[in-house]
């Protein structure tokens, strides 16, 4: 390895820990000493990193609808980054890029960390996860296999219909307007 590809390394590890991730997703995905990158750690957050095992699986982690949401919210955006990686490897890139859009889309709602995310992402690597669409609400949804919740849609969960209406359950925002007809889109 040269200079050049340690220094590459040795950023990555750096941008990984100022989002706070685990030494151990870090040294996997840089293969950079777990004691330079506890010492590099210390350095960014003026404390030690924090110990223990990760989850070995993710889905055990989501325990209610809204995290499911959010969930979702973040493996789709990694679906849209990674592209056909997504079964292929896990793109570390692409975790970065995805957990950054989440964050700024959920703000001070975030329910998933950076480590959360990383799980999420090797969940879906390795088939544990996935995504599916719902056909009610046309909205697209995580399922993990051993998450405690049934595999069905957490927004038609969250939002059941009313009055028995087989219409979407989820209505276009009514500071938007109302959406345009399909007519009026051709013209």
């Amino acid at each position: 390895m040269d200079v050049l590809d340690k220094i590459a390394w040795l950023n990555l590890a750096v941008e990984l820990l100022r989002r706070k991730a685990r030494i151990s997703i870090v040294h996997r995905e840089t293969g950079v000493s777990r004691p330079k990158l506890r010492i590099l750690h210390r350095e960014l957050h003026g404390e030690g990193a924090s110990s223990g095992q990760m989850p070995a699986i993710g889905g055990a982690t989501i325990q209610t609808r809204l995290q499911q949401v959010h969930a979702g919210l973040f493996a789709a955006l990694y679906e849209r980054y990674a592209g056909s990686a997504l079964t292929r490897r896990l793109d570390i890139r692409a975790v970065i890029a995805a957990h950054d859009l989440y964050e700024s889309m959920a703000a001070q709602e975030s329910l998933l960390d950076f480590n959360a995310a990383w799980v999420i992402a090797r969940d879906l690597l390795v088939g544990t996860s996935e995504l599916r669409f719902c056909t009610i609400c046309e909205l697209r949804y995580l399922v993990s296999n051993d998450s405690r919740l049934a595999p069905t849609c957490p927004f038609c969960s969250m939002y059941p219909r009313r009055r028995g209406s087989a219409e979407p359950r989820l209505g276009f925002p009514a500071w938007l307007g109302t959406p345009p007809s399909d007519a009026e889109e051709a013209a």
